[in-house]
């Protein structure tokens, strides 16, 4: 139970920075204090890999370095959390409520030089300069601007042929004989499952070290020399995938939400929104409409990646839909030139056996599955650049901004 134990005191091991236990300011540092707090932080989807590689990493460095102080902080407001079917029914089943998660209105929106970041399953951040190491397992946006103001001495552990940043931190829980938890163990197991689609050899969205490490937390779960009571793996992502298509108690608006990536750039802000159905299922459901306007209401263009795993036999189906509130039919062009022309990976584009003209958008069927949205981020943000570069601010095209400017534009 250590790392439930754990958990339940990461609340008050904050406190202990902040002024007057609020989420206001940090408390001013004292010259004596000799303890450093670090964040360690997963991505602002907050799927199951991002937020079981905070919390287990967060754990494992605390118990082994404990001069320090670590807290493990899911990268999202506290009320989307209910959006996140498959995070809460893991974390349920080991035991852990919400009321012992830190969330990211749980800091204050500036830190302190003295305030050190982990960052796992994502490597752009706005906390760039305070990062001091980095697990994950996305293509490098090495031009990011973000990523270029990283701290030289920030140590960075950043493979992209992993399937899932769990493996990277299971990785470091094994590299010594302690800590050592059964529900650690769990939750490492279950996350690499369900990232890699329970090693489809359809998907191809696995390496060998991320077998390697399952058959490993495997052997932990098992008493020595006794029957393993791992259970099924096909049960167990089943059952994951299950919670994660699970949008019985959600409005539309929020599976639009439910894991949602932002793609920035100088003079855009484009919400990416991956959901546990397919697009071209998603927008004949009565509100449709009116739930992609709310989602998209700030932004130009909105980007949909569905996927839809059988539960009879596992087949995975993913599509893509490009959507312009703002009517830009030339970047919905542009942006699906730039993905139907992508070679690394092809994504293997094509247009859906029946075809929609719903609110003016693209859908496509995708047909090469082991291309995830980590692949087809950098090509969006690509194309929303090119796209920049080529028409700026002199044309006719509208763009929104993140602040309205101080004077009325005519």
């Amino acid at each position: 139970m250590r790392f439930v134990r754990f958990l339940t005191q990461a609340r008050s091991t904050l406190s202990r920075y902040l002024a007057d236990g609020s989420t206001v300011a940090w408390q001013a540092p004292r010259v004596d204090e000799l303890r450093k707090l670090h964040v360690v932080i997963g991505n602002e989807s907050c799927d199951l890999d991002s937020a079981v590689s905070a919390l287990t990493l967060a754990f494992i460095y605390a118990e082994r370095n404990q001069d320090h102080d670590y807290v493990p902080v899911l990268n999202i407001p506290r009320r989307d959390y209910l959006l996140k079917t498959e995070v809460g029914h893991m974390l349920t089943k080991c035991g852990i409520a919400e009321a012992m998660l830190l969330f990211r209105d749980d800091l204050p929106s500036q830190f302190t030089k003295d305030v050190s970041v982990v960052l796992v399953d994502h490597h752009v951040s706005e906390l760039a300069p305070h990062v001091v190491e980095i697990l994950d397992h996305r293509p490098i946006d090495g031009g990011n601007p973000k990523y270029m103001l990283l701290p030289q001495r920030c140590v960075r552990s950043i493979e992209p042929d992993i399937g899932s940043c769990a493996t990277l931190v299971g990785q470091r829980y094994l590299a010594a004989e302690q800590p050592r938890s059964p529900i650690v163990a769990q939750l490492l197991r279950a996350t690499i499952v369900l990232d890699t689609v329970n090693f489809s050899a359809t998907a191809k969205r696995f390496s060998p070290t991320d077998l390697a490490m399952v058959e490993q937390m495997e052997k932990e779960l098992s008493p020595e020399g006794g029957q393993s009571v791992v259970g099924d793996r096909t049960e167990l992502f089943n059952e994951l995938v299950a919670a994660r298509a699970d949008i019985s108690k959600l409005t539309l608006t929020e599976v639009l939400r439910k894991d949602m990536k932002m793609i920035q750039t100088e003079r855009q802000r484009v919400p990416m929104a991956g959901m546990p159905i397919l697009i071209r299922d998603f927008i004949e459901l009565s509100g449709a409409e009116k739930a992609v306007r709310e989602f998209g209401i700030d932004s130009n263009l909105l980007v949909m990646l569905g996927m839809y795993v059988s539960p009879v036999d596992g087949t995975v189906q993913r599509d893509v839909g490009l959507i312009s509130l703002a009517g830009q039919s030339q970047l919905v062009e542009c942006v699906r030139l730039a993905m139907v022309g992508c070679q690394e990976p092809s994504l293997d584009l094509r247009a859906h056996d029946v075809g929609s003209r719903f609110m003016g958008g693209c859908y496509l069927r995708q047909h090469n599955l082991r291309a995830t949205r980590k692949h087809i981020q950098p090509v969006v943000k690509r194309a929303l650049m090119e796209w920049e570069e080529i028409h700026g601010f002199g044309c006719n095209e509208v763009y929104f901004f993140k602040e309205k400017p101080k004077l009325g534009l005519s």
